[in-house]
């Protein structure tokens, strides 16, 4: 976070979780030592103020969309995902 504030509302730790998995993804492409294991906090859960279950739930998101994409995007699949993420922005 730049700066200490609410992110409860948002879909930021959805967000932040992708960029973690893109990050390393891109790491284990490149270099002969991949990264193999993650810790991970609860992303959001102190100064960002979001629930525990909702940062649970949304870094799960994630996770499982990034590992398993779709083969296509229709509307009543990003309305569906949109709605498990539960959250819009700010």
């Amino acid at each position: 976070m730049r700066v200490q504030m609410s992110i409860a509302t948002t879909d930021n730790v959805s967000q932040a979780m992708w960029a973690m998995l893109l990050a390393i993804w891109h790491h284990n492409q490149s270099h002969p030592q991949p990264i193999r294991i993650v810790a991970c906090p609860g992303l959001g859960t102190a100064t960002g103020q979001v629930p525990f279950e909702r940062a649970a739930k949304q870094m799960a998101l994630a996770y499982k969309n990034f590992w398993h994409p779709p083969d296509s995007i229709s509307w009543p699949y990003a309305i569906t995902r949109q709605n498990a993420i539960g959250a819009g922005g700010d």
